[in-house]
């Protein structure tokens, strides 16, 4: 199963109902408190994504806390050496 979710910002939300429109599960209905989304449902085709004017939904993928920390910590590894080649161009300059 697709561990991708679609989430709705609620402040970016028009209520329009063009998502619910397009949804060919019927994932997607709109209410008073806003459009709601069956997860269960979702078959992940980006539809209501492509079609909402705002950009309200959007997609998440959940990220385990060690995933995230590694990431973190390559993308330190990355800035380091940059700074470091940074610090050598700028010697040659001066």
């Amino acid at each position: 199963m697709n561990n991708i979710i679609v989430e709705v910002r609620k402040a970016l939300c028009l209520g329009c109902g063009l998502c619910e429109q397009i949804c060919p599960t019927g994932a997607i209905s709109l209410s008073r408190d806003g459009v709601q989304i069956d997860h269960n449902r979702c078959n992940h085709c980006r539809l209501c994504i492509d079609v909402c004017p705002r950009g309200a939904l959007t997609e998440l993928a959940p990220v385990s806390g060690s995933d995230l920390a590694q990431s973190i910590n390559a993308l330190k590894l990355r800035m380091d050496s940059l700074d470091r080649r940074i610090e050598k161009l700028r010697s040659r300059v001066n």
